[in-house]
């Protein structure tokens, strides 16, 4: 019997050299866009909050819980099931994604509003929100075809539209009186802009709705169910755990932990490129047949020496840091920080590559089981302590739910390549934690303020570079040539072929 020739590859697969460079100016791209998101976000929010009440923020913020909520319900892992197979789309696939993704949003959009007109001026703000979904649903096509290809530059740039659109027309419209209605309808004109930015940018996959390639979606609807649970997993956890602190320890906790969060975004900068360029990139792997067992290995080993240092830093820091910064109130936020940083080193060098792997090969049941063991950790942990402990009681279950996340997904993707990933995880643990607490002594014998803060972390961020130089130099080496590179790749030329749209059906 004749053996099957294999399957061609498909025609948007990248030669190696240049899917590596775009990989690199991928990294580049977001975090310096991650930067720049979160210095704008946080300027934009300080001129609204001096303009506008405390009810203003929580009715925009109710209408952003919803939006996050139907967004979840109506992507379906669509756009991620397209990106990871090795076909390239059709046209008519394309176009059957984008008419279910406006059939979802549109329908969700139209019960929102109609229960929110239940409210009077309030549940109309949240519908004039809601109205952004199916706007946002047209960039659908663009976004698979340009994280097929890994086109971050362009990516990011329509990003950064968007953001800046939003500020620019809030601050502008609140300016001239349009009080909450200006963050509701900036939200309406963000959706907008930035459909018209992804309808330059990738003009190819500008396609009307269409149902026709609907049959040929199953499979990928198939994925995108399995893709969408780890979505909702996680969003009930937050939520899950935002009511438990409340209910427990009261609301005094919770903002506690919020502000927490907000100080964990920092690092998280380091280790978001990695997570967001990683998917697509095995994803080009798994459809050349390549080991991706190197691959692995080689992001371990980077986003740990890379989120590390900051981590380190920050949780050494954090004493004098929190205090120095956002008044004395918010002291007990630090020791949670302190604990989410350990939870980090433990967990997220091996999460950011693990789980684009793992989706990547088709197998997110994987990262949804994890993803379900690290909450169930977490809740078990964290709510027990919670009277008697407060805000640092989620810390410790932060720590919990990310070793058993960890050993989840170390044991899957042994399983499933040639990378051995326990024996790399543990070095930025080894080391970063007698750092920390070293630079911590310094934060403390120094009283605890922002200068104390800052000498601190300095301290420790050293001190685990000078471990990593003694006891892992080429790691060292490694990170800091691949950091280098990736600025290389960022500021030089993009030299990406036109955009495709998909092939023929």
């Amino acid at each position: 019997m004749a053996s099957t020739p294999p399957a061609a590859p498909p025609d948007d697969l990248l030669p190696r050299q240049e899917l590596n460079r775009r990989v690199s100016s991928g990294v580049f791209f977001i975090g310096a866009w991650g930067a720049v998101n979160l210095l704008v976000g946080f300027g934009g929010s300080v001129v609204l909050a001096r303009m506008l009440v405390p009810a203003d923020f929580g009715l925009v913020a109710i209408g952003a819980t919803l939006m996050m909520f139907a967004t979840t319900l109506s992507d379906g892992g669509l756009g991620s099931g397209l990106i990871r197979r090795p076909e390239s789309p059709t046209q008519h696939e394309l176009r059957s994604v984008l008419a279910l993704q406006l059939s979802l949003t549109g329908a969700l959009a139209l019960v929102a509003a109609g229960i929110a007109s239940f409210f009077g001026s309030a549940g109309a703000v949240v519908a004039v929100m809601m109205c952004g979904l199916p706007l946002a649903a047209f960039q659908t096509p663009g976004r698979v075809v340009l994280s097929r290809t890994l086109r971050f530059r362009v990516l990011t740039a329509v990003d950064a539209v968007g953001v800046l659109a939003y500020y620019g027309w809030a601050v502008g419209w609140v300016l001239a009186g349009a009080g909450v209605w200006a963050l509701a309808t900036g939200v309406v004109f963000k959706a907008a802009l930035t459909t018209v930015a992804m309808a330059f940018a990738s003009r190819s996959t500008n396609l009307l709705p269409s149902f026709r390639g609907t049959r040929s979606l199953l499979p990928v609807i198939s994925f995108g169910l399995r893709f969408q649970g780890i979505s909702v997993a996680g969003m009930l956890r937050e939520q899950g755990l935002n009511a438990a602190i409340a209910g427990l320890s009261g609301v005094g906790t919770l903002g506690l932990w919020t502000l927490a969060k907000r100080v964990i975004e920092i690092p998280v900068l380091i280790i978001e490129p990695i997570h967001r360029v990683a998917f697509p990139y095995m994803s080009q792997l798994q459809a050349a047949r390549e080991d991706p067992g190197a691959v692995i290995e080689r992001g371990i080993r980077v986003s740990g020496t890379a989120a590390g240092v900051v981590l380190t830093a920050l949780a050494a820091s954090a004493s004098g840091l929190v205090p120095g910064v956002f008044g004395e109130q918010w002291s007990e936020t630090a020791v949670a920080v302190q604990w989410v940083c350990v939870s980090l080193i433990v967990a997220a060098p091996l999460a950011v590559v693990a789980v684009g792997f793992l989706y990547a090969i088709g197998e997110p049941s994987v990262v949804l089981r994890a993803t379900i063991a690290h909450t169930l950790t977490l809740f078990a942990v964290a709510f027990p302590l919670l009277p008697f402990i407060g805000v640092n009681a989620i810390g410790a279950g932060s720590l919990a739910g990310a070793v058993v996340d960890a050993v989840l997904l170390g044991r899957a993707v042994s399983r499933r390549s040639s990378a051995r990933p326990f024996r790399l995880m543990a070095v930025p643990l080894l080391l970063g934690v007698p750092a920390g607490v070293v630079g911590s002594v310094v934060t403390h014998e120094l009283g605890n303020d922002f200068l104390a803060g800052i000498a601190g972390g300095s301290v420790a961020g050293l001190l685990y570079l000078t471990a990593v130089f003694c006891f892992r130099r080429a790691t060292l080496l490694e990170t800091s040539s691949l950091v280098l590179r990736s600025v290389r790749a960022g500021l030089g030329r993009d030299r990406g072929a036109p955009i495709p749209a998909g092939q023929p059906s």
